[in-house]
């Protein structure tokens, strides 16, 4: 029996048609592990976000209260020194 080139040609493509269906196959694999890893990094991610972002809310919300409290007393201050000199300018008359 004498193997022909034509014959040889024709092997080889089986093998690698075999070959892209075994490689076909481990990607699919691949690509469902990978998903799942994608969606546990990004649950990750969302929990370090969260864990940051709190602390920083929570001083935006210190600051925000400091500072409508120091202009709370700065409006009345002023209110306070405006009626002073009303009285003073009123007295001098």
């Amino acid at each position: 029996m004498v193997l022909t080139a034509n014959d040889i040609l024709i092997g080889l493509e089986i093998a690698v048609a075999i070959m892209i269906i075994i490689v076909l196959y481990h990607a699919l694999f691949i690509a469902v592990d990978l998903r799942k890893v994608l969606r546990r990094v990004e649950e990750i991610t969302s929990q370090l976000e969260e864990a940051f972002l709190k602390p920083i809310s929570l001083v935006e919300h210190v600051m925000e209260y400091a500072i409508d409290l120091f202009e709370e007393k700065h409006a009345d201050g002023s209110k306070k020194e405006k009626k002073k000199e009303k009285k003073s300018s009123s007295k001098k008359k």
